[in-house]
């Protein structure tokens, strides 16, 4: 099947840089702009990179108190809300939501198990990336296997280093992660299987965190100009467009000095709360 082209739209796209100083427009206001220019079909696959900020909030609704809602999520408070109270959800149309947000609700109210926040963020966060391995798109399906493998082995190493437990924080379940568990070489013995492993170690072993979280968003913004290279006004550079947005909108939002204050406090977090029950895996802990 021949793909849908977008020319006057990619063609009208302002260039971007990952610490852009100047923002042409949000990903909320580029969202409803796409919404009236492409197609229904490849607006879904747009939405999908939307839906981490959506986890954000539903995470938010569950769990925490006060809390600035993201506008950046594909659904409403009112709607989301509706997932929280038990007798609502029971009437929710679950076809208007990936399967995943209404198998992580199921779980949520089983009086039978306990889900505490730390394995609702691993739920979301694996039906995510199961959505876009089999969304149909080789772009989305390469980001999918891209970010999990990055942000998995960013977590082994941490965990490695800080000798902190991470085994059964990893997600998916493959040689790649088969790898980050039971290997202790520099690179996980992973050369043969992700060709990027060696400078996602490099990047790691930067010791100011904000130039490392940098560096990061830099290797994603090369790896989306890699796999849309020949994707000249297709909906892949599209996708590829919104992706470093969210980039540029991350860097726009922090100053240095602020940015090196939230990372440094994520490290403390993560040095002092970093847990995971026995059973996390399978069951996610019994409610006494």
């Amino acid at each position: 099947m021949n793909k849908r082209n977008y020319y006057c739209l990619v063609a009208g796209f302002p260039d971007l840089i990952p610490d852009d100083k100047k923002l042409h427009f949000s990903s909320v206001d580029l969202r409803n702009y796409l919404r009236e220019e492409i197609h229904p079909s490849d607006f879904e696959l747009v939405k999908l990179f939307y839906l981490p900020f959506d986890h954000e909030n539903l995470i938010n609704l569950l769990f925490e108190g006060e809390f600035e809602w993201d506008d950046r999520g594909n659904y409403s408070r009112e709607i989301m809300e509706q997932f929280v109270d038990k007798k609502q959800f029971e009437y929710i149309d679950a076809s208007a939501f990936p399967s995943y947000f209404i198998d992580f609700i199921e779980f949520y109210h089983d009086d039978e198990e306990e889900f505490p926040k730390i394995a609702a963020v691993k739920f979301l966060t694996e039906g995510w990336y199961k959505t876009l391995a089999d969304s149909g798109n080789e772009f989305v399906a390469d980001f999918s296997e891209f970010k999990q493998n990055m942000a998995n082995i960013m977590l082994a190493l941490n965990g490695r280093k800080h000798e902190i437990p991470f085994e059964e924080a990893i997600i998916g379940d493959d040689e790649v992660t088969h790898a980050l568990k039971r290997s202790r070489a520099r690179d996980f013995g992973l050369a043969n299987e992700i060709n990027d492993i060696e400078t996602i170690v490099q990047i790691f072993e930067i010791e100011n965190m904000l130039d490392r979280e940098m560096k990061l968003d830099n290797h994603t913004w090369q790896h989306i100009d890699e796999i849309t290279f020949f994707n000249y006004f297709s909906i892949e550079k599209v996708l590829g467009f919104v992706q470093k947005l969210f980039i540029v909108e991350r860097w726009f939002e922090l100053d240095k000095e602020k940015g090196q204050q939230i990372f440094n406090q994520l490290l403390e977090e993560i040095q002092s709360n970093f847990e995971f029950p026995e059973e996390f895996a399978i069951t996610y802990g019994k409610r006494k």
